[in-house]
């Protein structure tokens, strides 16, 4: 579940029901802003949404926008990055276009 605009949504059943979801991907994971009290700053992770989404069939179909530019999945050769790609995620770069 997730907060929304009308209460707590099922974010899996939001996923499920859509062809593409644009997911926030501003931070990683929690060790993203040394120093910083991440419980401060209302953003997901990105390692959270792979674990809700690990057994999904519809993992594909998530692309991670908005990543801070301290997230190290916006340098390709990062693990942080191969392992969102290889757990099946996409994150969205400049340019990407969705046929609707």
């Amino acid at each position: 579940m997730i907060n929304g605009i009308n209460g707590e949504t099922n974010i899996k059943e939001l996923v499920e029901d859509n062809d593409y979801s644009l997911l926030d991907g501003t931070f990683y994971d929690i060790n993203e802003l040394p120093g910083r009290d991440m419980s401060k700053i209302p953003h997901p992770f990105i390692i959270e949404t792979m674990e809700i989404f690990e057994d999904s069939i519809y993992r594909n179909s998530i692309h991670f926008i908005h990543l801070n530019h301290t997230n190290p999945a916006l340098n390709k050769n990062s693990n942080e990055y191969k392992k969102i790609i290889y757990n099946g995620f996409n994150i969205v770069e400049r340019g990407n276009i969705f046929n609707l």
